[in-house]
């Protein structure tokens, strides 16, 4: 699945747009690690696309909204974290702050 995601996000992504994967939550079970954020991250700059893995989440939703300018877009997505939302909020406080 790894190079079907980097194929799928080479072929999407804008030369303006920029992807920044943290690590994933884990909530334990069976869950295969073998492929991590850094590994699809490393695929996608090998293409030419400007991505980036900040581990912490909190630190990713940080950098994109120092990134973020008028008309751009930030997508929040994921998995069995029921806090996305509440991070998604946070981040949108932050740019009305920022003004």
């Amino acid at each position: 699945m790894r190079r079907e995601l980097v194929e799928s996000l080479t072929q999407r992504l804008r030369p303006d747009d920029l992807l920044v994967l943290p690590d994933p939550v884990y909530h334990g079970g069976t869950v295969n690690r073998e492929v991590t954020s850094a590994d699809i991250v490393a695929d996608l700059t090998a293409a030419g696309r400007d991505a980036r893995h900040v581990a912490n989440r909190a630190e990713a939703a940080a950098l994109l909204v120092a990134e973020a300018r008028p008309g751009d877009r930030i997508v929040v997505m994921g998995a069995r974290d029921d806090t996305l939302s509440l991070l998604a909020a946070e981040m949108l406080e932050s740019l009305r702050a920022r003004g």
